[in-house]
């Protein structure tokens, strides 16, 4: 059966960056994703109980698409672990639908970073680049759009939708009943 959803559950989309260096940048997201009606899941959303590690692997888990943006950090490494919590969302997001976004120019960009953006697109994970922050919003909005298109068969035509009742033409109502506009419907005899 078909899982029903409250209205409140709509698709949720994940927007994994460094959150001062692309502040910006993350509004843009947020606003792209929120109109498309989508929700946008941000780390910033609040102040939890729980380490962050924990929290953001929580929500990544409960998003449904993983948008990322990479400026020139590559965030910060916790002691203890070998990667950084950017790094560590975006392997965390695999199996998921992937929309990563690198800003250009970045002059300043850490090495660890640019490392990465190397084995982001070896991965087979495509990405596009920005320059101003104000550019994701059309970006991040067209690619949802045609990720959405692409998983929801957008290809296959659409049913045909029954509005009510409507009048017959009357050629049509005089050919389903066997008429004819001159008269009725003769079987020529052979």
């Amino acid at each position: 059966m078909t899982e029903i959803r409250t209205p409140d559950q709509r698709l949720r989309v994940f927007v994994s960056s460094t959150m001062n260096e692309l502040s910006d940048a993350r509004v843009a997201a947020r606003r792209a994703i929120e109109q498309l009606h989508l929700t946008p899941v941000m780390f910033e959303l609040g102040a939890r109980p729980y380490p962050p590690r924990d929290l953001y692997l929580a929500y990544l888990a409960q998003s449904d698409v993983f948008v990322a943006i990479y400026g020139e950090s590559y965030g910060t490494v916790e002691p203890g672990r070998s990667v950084s919590g950017l790094e560590d969302e975006f392997l965390a997001a695999a199996g998921k639908p992937q929309l990563v976004y690198v800003q250009l120019p970045a002059p300043h960009r850490e090495p660890r970073l640019a490392e990465m953006l190397e084995r982001v697109a070896r991965s087979g994970v495509s990405y596009r680049t920005f320059a101003q922050p104000g550019e994701l919003v059309a970006l991040i909005g067209q690619d949802l759009a045609l990720l959405l298109s692409e998983r929801f068969g957008a290809g296959t035509p659409p049913a045909p939708v029954a509005t009510g009742p409507t009048a017959p033409s009357p050629r049509n109502a005089l050919t389903r009943c066997g008429c004819s506009p001159t008269g009725p419907r003769r079987r020529a005899h052979t």
